[in-house]
């Protein structure tokens, strides 16, 4: 048992070093790679130090007081991870939900590099130019404003990208006025109700982000399915853990 025990922290410590290496990667220094890579940090430090740990608990949980918290912090160290664990394959399952054959494709923006799509926003125009090659009928809003260091809007840059790709142009409407993606369903709605376009949305967005896009989207009263674009490897876990916190977020605001 001693040996099991010990390769287990042996794992944990290599795999929190990988993790914190992982979120380094994104070379983006924000809310999901600070918890991130200080969450890991904190378990391969334990992982690392579980001997002396372990005897300063022991005498720690002599006293009743000190036995009745910490077996009180690892219960809700416990909830946590299940927490977690439950958010993320939530998300899988919505970035798996395939969109009615009718549906109004709606793609979200994400940051523009002067007047050229940055990688994340890069996937999504290519998931939304694949999703459009295979629904010729499908019509299509792409939503994003002008954000600072940005030349033109999100959705200006995603409509000549797809039309520069043979897209028709009559099939693209541009949203232009968003910032978040709360105004993104929502400006992207003003348009679907003016020009009678159909209800059921297919959104074009990361696959970490279909579920808070669905949620949305429900709140708006409308149906919709996920057309996830594919997250670069090396900024994967940092946007992952930021939208865990913002779905958290959300949820506790009700």
């Amino acid at each position: 048992m001693k040996m099991i025990g010990r390769l287990c922290r042996i794992l944990l410590v290599i795999g929190s070093v990988g993790m914190m290496l992982w979120y380094t990667a994104s070379k983006i220094i924000g809310i999901g790679s600070i918890v991130g890579f200080l969450l890991f940090g904190i378990i391969g430090a334990c992982a690392a130090l579980w001997g002396h740990i372990s005897c300063f608990l022991k005498k720690l949980r002599q006293k009743k007081a000190w036995r009745i918290l910490t077996n009180i912090a690892a219960v809700l160290c416990g909830l946590l991870t299940v927490y977690v664990i439950a958010v993320l394959c939530i998300m899988g399952v919505y970035a798996a939900k395939k969109p009615a054959d009718d549906a109004t494709l709606v793609v979200l923006g994400c940051q523009v590099n002067g007047d050229r799509p940055s990688l994340m926003l890069s996937r999504r125009i290519d998931a939304a130019y694949a999703y459009l090659q295979e629904h010729p009928q499908a019509m299509c809003i792409v939503s994003g404003g002008k954000g600072n260091h940005e030349n033109i809007s999100e959705a200006q840059c995603m409509y000549e990208q797809l039309t520069a790709r043979g897209i028709d142009g009559s099939r693209i409407y541009r949203e232009e006025r968003s910032v978040n993606t709360d105004q993104n369903i929502a400006f992207s709605g003003a348009i679907i109700e003016q020009e009678h376009l159909p209800r059921e949305l297919a959104i074009v967005t990361d696959g970490f982000h279909e579920w808070r896009a669905a949620r949305i989207a429900r709140r708006y009263g409308y149906t919709c399915g996920a057309v996830p674009a594919d997250t670069p490897f090396h900024l994967a876990a940092n946007f992952t853990t930021r939208e865990v916190l913002a779905i958290t977020a959300e949820l506790l605001h009700g």
